[in-house]
Protein backbone atom coordinates (compact mmCIF):
# COMPACT_ATOMS: atom_id res chain seq x y z
CA UNK A 1 0.00 0.00 0.00
CA UNK A 2 2.81 2.29 1.06
CA UNK A 3 4.83 1.57 -2.44
CA UNK A 4 1.27 2.15 -3.97
CA UNK A 5 0.71 5.28 -2.18
CA UNK A 6 4.27 6.58 -3.43
CA UNK A 7 3.96 5.84 -7.17
CA UNK A 8 0.54 7.74 -7.45
CA UNK A 9 2.47 11.07 -6.75
CA UNK A 10 -0.04 14.15 -4.76
CA UNK A 11 -3.80 13.71 -4.56
CA UNK A 12 -4.25 17.08 -4.67
CA UNK A 13 -2.96 19.28 -7.59
CA UNK A 14 -2.29 23.02 -6.86
CA UNK A 15 -4.62 25.71 -8.68
CA UNK A 16 -2.97 27.83 -11.14
CA UNK A 17 -1.60 30.93 -10.21
CA UNK A 18 -3.69 33.99 -9.61
CA UNK A 19 -4.41 36.48 -12.53
CA UNK A 20 -3.41 40.09 -11.79
CA UNK A 21 -5.56 43.03 -11.94
CA UNK A 22 -4.38 44.63 -14.75
CA UNK A 23 -4.81 41.03 -16.85
CA UNK A 24 -8.84 41.03 -16.12
CA UNK A 25 -10.30 41.50 -19.39
CA UNK A 26 -12.16 45.23 -18.94
CA UNK A 27 -15.82 45.97 -21.12
CA UNK A 28 -16.47 49.29 -21.95
CA UNK A 29 -19.65 51.22 -20.33
CA UNK A 30 -22.22 50.27 -22.77
CA UNK A 31 -21.44 46.89 -22.62
CA UNK A 32 -21.42 46.90 -18.77
CA UNK A 33 -25.21 48.68 -18.96
CA UNK A 34 -26.73 46.20 -21.61
CA UNK A 35 -25.71 43.35 -19.77
CA UNK A 36 -27.02 44.98 -16.38
CA UNK A 37 -30.15 45.77 -18.18
CA UNK A 38 -30.76 42.20 -19.23
CA UNK A 39 -30.26 40.65 -16.03
CA UNK A 40 -32.34 43.23 -14.35
CA UNK A 41 -35.38 42.54 -16.95
CA UNK A 42 -35.03 38.00 -16.94
CA UNK A 43 -36.71 38.33 -13.68
CA UNK A 44 -39.68 39.73 -15.46
CA UNK A 45 -39.76 38.01 -18.85
CA UNK A 46 -39.38 34.95 -16.59
CA UNK A 47 -42.79 35.49 -15.03
CA UNK A 48 -44.77 37.30 -17.78
CA UNK A 49 -46.68 33.99 -18.59
CA UNK A 50 -47.09 32.34 -15.45
CA UNK A 51 -50.02 34.36 -13.46
CA UNK A 52 -52.59 31.62 -14.87
CA UNK A 53 -50.47 29.48 -13.40
CA UNK A 54 -50.26 31.20 -10.00
CA UNK A 55 -54.27 30.58 -9.96
CA UNK A 56 -54.25 27.24 -11.13
CA UNK A 57 -52.08 26.53 -8.01
CA UNK A 58 -54.17 28.67 -5.53
CA UNK A 59 -57.40 26.76 -6.97
CA UNK A 60 -55.42 23.45 -6.05
CA UNK A 61 -54.02 24.41 -2.80
CA UNK A 62 -57.38 25.24 -1.60
CA UNK A 63 -59.40 21.94 -2.71
CA UNK A 64 -56.48 20.21 -0.87
CA UNK A 65 -56.91 21.93 2.27
CA UNK A 66 -60.46 22.08 1.85
CA UNK A 67 -60.84 17.86 1.66
CA UNK A 68 -59.34 17.64 4.92
CA UNK A 69 -62.77 19.71 6.85
CA UNK A 70 -64.77 17.64 4.46
CA UNK A 71 -63.73 13.90 5.23
CA UNK A 72 -63.86 15.04 8.95
CA UNK A 73 -67.25 15.98 8.06
CA UNK A 74 -68.17 13.03 6.09
CA UNK A 75 -67.06 10.69 8.71
CA UNK A 76 -68.80 12.45 11.58
CA UNK A 77 -71.96 12.20 9.95
CA UNK A 78 -71.64 8.65 7.92
CA UNK A 79 -69.14 6.86 10.17
CA UNK A 80 -68.84 8.19 13.02
CA UNK A 81 -67.73 4.60 14.70
CA UNK A 82 -64.72 4.86 13.32
CA UNK A 83 -64.08 8.09 14.79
Amino acid sequence: VAALWALAGPPFVSPPPAARAEDAPRFDQVAQAAVLGAALAAPEAAHAANQGYAVLQLGWAVFIIGLGPAVLFWIYFNKPEIL
